[in-house]
């Protein structure tokens, strides 16, 4: 376990340079950044650490170029991260497998830790099992309201960063932005299983399309399997539930059920497919999920997370120097011209997957010119060109 180095009183009886809530990636690698700069740093979750989440757990050549360029591709061999080298996808009894090159896999229980403790270590603040909800604005500062239990104190600062995820309860009742959600979206699904069989592999991706949804299985650093899902609400309750909806999506395919898959806690998010109207307005930031997401290709939710903390962290140092309303007016342009223009291959590939027919007819075409796969591929590994280096 991480054992904050602050309690709910101290933090509320200060006033930040920066709350950040939500200690993801996104949150995580923006508090690494701000307090590198010697800013007054608190890190809120709502959950303990080391926590689960669901997720493929896959980090592209575009995350972890983001990672060498922030000075952290440490935190990936010294928690002994996979080299990920290829991607097996099928559907209806049909696959194919092609290379990948410079991606890697590590769990989130890892990858979070590791940016929380290298937060601290670098003079942030992290308080945990807290709830935080957005409060009045005033001239320099916003408010942060923080409950643990029955006790609930004010905290206040120059500048909050909503990093909490799918869901997240910062900014709700606040009438600050909509949450737009795509018609007919999926919802994620995640597990991770012990002693899973030797065909899943190290270092190979799988992904299987069917009737209902896609599951993607890879093995960890520890050798577990981690399986994430997209799939459609109403084929998870035909089918009695997630283990059950993966587990025919499996048989589909013939390959080998691992262990509990069935019986297995699985986990759920919110619609996968939405974003918000604005990512940024006075004193404050979305970044991560938060921000908007969608059915993403190999780790890009990950490399847009990590993109948007390295983006955004140069214009909050800046807010909380002296507040500018061009400030917010620049994320938002950076927004769009780094994630948002990225996400749009990631719409193409989730609408694909819908039609598990199609699926299997790409498939069939790329048995045959196996080459059509290497664009793809490559936009992945591309790394986003950082504007400034905080």
């Amino acid at each position: 376990m991480i054992k904050p180095n602050i309690n709910i009183e101290e933090c509320a009886s200060q006033i930040w340079d920066v709350i950040i809530v939500g200690a993801g990636t996104a949150g995580g690698l923006a508090a690494v950044l701000l307090a590198r700069k010697k800013l007054r740093v608190l890190l809120v979750d709502r959950q303990a650490f080391p926590r689960p989440k669901v997720c493929g757990c896959c980090l592209n050549g575009n995350a972890i170029a983001t990672l060498k360029e922030t000075g952290l591709h440490h935190l990936l061999t010294e928690n002994q991260a996979i080299s990920l080298n290829e991607m097996c996808l099928g559907s209806k009894k049909i696959n194919h497998t092609f290379p990948l090159q410079r991606q890697m896999v590590l769990s989130r229980e890892c990858l979070d830790s590791s940016l929380i403790k290298e937060a601290m270590l670098e003079g942030a603040f992290f308080l945990d099992t807290t709830l935080a909800e957005l409060g009045k604005l005033t001239t320099s500062s916003r408010e942060v309201f923080l409950k643990q239990g029955e006790l609930q104190l004010l905290s206040t600062a120059k500048i909050v960063v909503a990093a909490d995820g799918l869901g997240g309860r910062l900014l709700v009742r606040k009438n600050i932005t909509t949450h737009l959600a795509s018609t007919n979206t999926r919802i994620g699904a995640g597990v991770t299983l012990l002693d899973p069989p030797d065909f899943y592999k190290n270092g190979t991706l799988f992904m299987t399309s069917g009737n209902g949804g896609y599951v993607g299985l890879v093995r960890l650093e520890d050798g577990r399997l981690d399986l994430a899902a997209a799939f459609d609400p109403l084929a998870i309750k035909k089918h009695g539930g997630m283990g059950p909806l993966a587990k025919s999506l499996l048989q589909e395919m013939d390959w080998p059920l691992p262990l509990n898959l069935e019986f297995a806690p699985w986990r759920g998010t919110p619609a996968l497919t939405g974003r918000i109207e604005q990512v940024a307005t006075e004193r404050l930031f979305v970044i991560g999920d938060a921000a908007g997401y969608i059915e993403p290709f190999t780790g890009e939710g990950m490399a847009w997370a990590f993109t948007g903390a390295n983006f955004v962290a140069p214009l909050i140092a800046k807010g909380v120097g002296c507040w500018e309303p061009e400030l917010a007016k620049q994320w938002i342009s950076k927004y769009k011209s780094h994630i948002t223009k990225r996400q749009g291959v990631c719409k193409t590939a989730a609408f694909l997957l819908r039609w598990p027919l199609l699926v299997k007819l790409a498939l069939m075409g790329l048995k045959v010119f196996p080459f059509l796969s290497k664009p793809v591929v490559a936009m992945l590994d591309k790394p986003n060109k950082a504007a400034t280096s905080i």
